[in-house]
Order: C-alpha cells, then sequence, then structure tokens
C-alpha cells in the first residue's frame, strides 16, 4: 500500500509539471474564424413584382447556401435606394437569416448621386472642378455631407442587418477633389494657400498637403461611421472596399485603407483585385493581408465579370485557392449576377466542397 501511494504521488507530479510546462498560448488561442464566403448583389438583380422577387430571392439563397455562403453585401437595399414599392431589404434579410447567411448593406458616399431630394437643395455640397464645372458626387471633406451620409447609415439600424459596408468611400479617380469655394477657402486658412494656385503641381509641398488634407476628411467619415455603430449597441460590423495598392488609393482618391486596418476602424476590408493573372493576384492578396496585419479581415474580391476582367471558373477556384495560400480570411465574388450555377458548381466541386 505504501508503495502504491508513493507511485501516485510521483505520477501526479509528473502530471502536474508536463501541464506546467505546456505553453500558455496552446490554450489561449483563438478559434479559427470562419472562412467568409460573400457575394456581392444588388436589389436590381430582382423583379419589381414583389411575389417573384421574393421566390426568385429564395431560390438563389438556397443556392448560395449549398456553397457555403455566409455574407451578402447588397447595394441598393434601402427603400430610398431602389425604385420598388415594397421592403426588399426586410425580406432578404428574413431570407438571408434563415440559411444563416448575414446581410450587409452597401452605401456609396462618394458613388453618383441624383440630383433630387435634399441634394438638389444644397448644390454646394457637390464636387467642383478648377473652373466652377458642377459633378454629380459629393464632397466628403464638406462637413454637411458627411452629416448627411451619416443620417442616412443611421436609418440602416432600423433592420436587422449585420454590417454596413462601405463602396465609393473615395473621390473619384478623374475629376480629383473638389476646388468649390469652401472647401478652397478652408483649406487656405489652414495652409496658407489655396489648391487651385498649384494644382497637380507634384513637387510643391502644398500640393502634397492638399492630397493628404482630403484623405484625412475620408478617414474622418469612416471614424465616425464606426463610431456610430460602435455606440448603436448591435452586433454590427464595418467593411469598406477598397483599391487592391493601398498606396496608390491614398494618393490618388483619398482612400488610406492601410490606416483603416492598422488603426482598428473597420472590420473587414475588400480589396477589389479582380484580375486573372494568378501572380498578380496572389501579390496583391499578400499585400493586403500584410498591410491589415490581423488587425481586421480581409477578404480579397474575386472579379467572375468586371470591368476589369472575365474570368472562368477555374480562374476562380485558384483564385480561392490562393486567398487561402496567403492568409486571407475569407473571399467576395463580383457580381451576383455573373456567379451562374457554372461557377457554383465548380465552386462546390472543389473548393467549396465543405
Amino acid at each position: 500500500m505504501k508503495h502504491l501511494k508513493s507511485t501516485i504521488i510521483l505520477m501526479t507530479g509528473i502530471l502536474f509539471f508536463v501541464i506546467a510546462t505546456i505553453p500558455v498560448t496552446l490554450f489561449s488561442q483563438p478559434m479559427p474564424q470562419k472562412e467568409g464566403r460573400a457575394v456581392w448583389i444588388s436589389s436590381t438583380m430582382f423583379e419589381d413584382d414583389e411575389k417573384e422577387a421574393t421566390q426568385h430571392l429564395k431560390e438563389l439563397l438556397d443556392k448560395y447556401a449549398e456553397i457555403g455562403i455566409n455574407n451578402l453585401f447588397c447595394f441598393s437595399s434601402m427603400m430610398y435606394q431602389h425604385q420598388k414599392k415594397w421592403d426588399f431589404l426586410k425580406i432578404l434579410i428574413k431570407e438571408a437569416h434563415e440559411r444563416n447567411i448575414k446581410v450587409h448593406s452597401i452605401f456609396c458616399p462618394g458613388g453618383r448621386v441624383k440630383l433630387e431630394g435634399e441634394i438638389i437643395e444644397h448644390p454646394e455640397w457637390l464636387i467642383r472642378g478648377k473652373k466652377g464645372e458642377m459633378y454629380p458626387y459629393l464632397n466628403i471633406a464638406n462637413t454637411e455631407v458627411r452629416e448627411y451620409l451619416k443620417r442616412q447609415i443611421i436609418e440602416a439600424f432600423k433592420y436587422d442587418i449585420d454590417g454596413i459596408h462601405l463602396d465609393y468611400i473615395r473621390f473619384q479617380i478623374n475629376q480629383g477633389f473638389s476646388y468649390d469655394k469652401a472647401t478652397c477657402e478652408a483649406f487656405k486658412k489652414e495652409f496658407g494657400d489655396s489648391p487651385l494656385d498649384v494644382h497637380q503641381d507634384c513637387g510643391s509641398m502644398v500640393w502634397c498637403e492638399w492630397i493628404k488634407w482630403n484623405a484625412n476628411h475620408v478617414t474622418t467619415l469612416v471614424r465616425e461611421i464606426k463610431e456610430i455603430i460602435d455606440n448603436s449597441g448591435k452586433d454590427v460590423v464595418l467593411g469598406v472596399d477598397v483599391f487592391p495598392d493601398g498606396e496608390t488609393a491614398k494618393v490618388l482618391i483619398g482612400q488610406d485603407w492601410e490606416l483603416w486596418a492598422k488603426g482598428g476602424l473597420v472590420d473587414i476590408i475588400c480589396p477589389m483585385q479582380y484580375t486573372n493573372d494568378l501572380d498578380v493576384f496572389r501579390e496583391s492578396v499578400k499585400r493586403a493581408v500584410n498591410a491589415a496585419n490581423r488587425n481586421c479581415l480581409v477578404y480579397p474580391g474575386i472579379g467572375i465579370r468586371s470591368s476589369h476582367n472575365t474570368n472562368t471558373p477555374e480562374g476562380v477556384v485558384q483564385e480561392v485557392i490562393i486567398a487561402r495560400e496567403e492568409g486571407a480570411d475569407g473571399v467576395v465574388f463580383f457580381f451576383g449576377s455573373s456567379l451562374t450555377d457554372e461557377f457554383m458548381d465548380k465552386l462546390k466541386s472543389s473548393v467549396f466542397k465543405e
């Protein structure tokens, strides 16, 4: 009996030593994030008739569920964004949630706007060119514009949404920033010169400040939207669609998405990496993952049919594989109407078997 007690004590000591020497990180590692499988869709993909559209939606969501799609980023989801006489977003959320699919409502701060309603009452909100010409885009550097955009986003919280998603969270490529009187005066008050005096003079420090100044206003909007979400008490994430190269995006369109990722201002970034060149795609995904540095999720945008590429089922599968190899947290497909049965069947038989 004495020998048995000694053996038990010895074994207990050994067991305690083994447990004590196991790295704490073995137990403290978070559970792996479920792979994001997302699609950009729009209410415009569906009929105007509510009954027909609902049936169409159910059939499409059933197909998405079969291949494990778990997130939908939806354009024109709010009532004021589409021409339907019924509440598309309400039905989308109901049907999607029944299939364990999350719904993110898309807003386009820097996208083309209709000259109607509150916007037509405030022409000073619109982008102006060097000669005063007006463009149908909102000037994000304008404080009133940002307040208007935030009011729109707050309306989405009336729904059981899972995310707010920002597309066109930037200035336009071609016309650049706004040269309206109020914006130029605000910049001049801060830096002593008007941007009109140094337009596109890349050697001028004032021009460099003008670029950064506008980018800072876009970042301010992102930060303010994030604060609205955080203060809402709702379990809602903030996602952004961004140009694939961070440095280029910051200079050309005021989209400093690498800062947003590193600073925890966004939960998901979707670099729009629309290309059939697998080497280019791989390098782009790698840069995005490194830039995010695990501060947010990275869902590379895979173009099926876009203004930049027309892909094949085999090409899409290879890009999903590359995204996984480079450490992305998921993928998002552009666009829902192009994600046909041919593509879904190929995904289901290969990379989306489970």
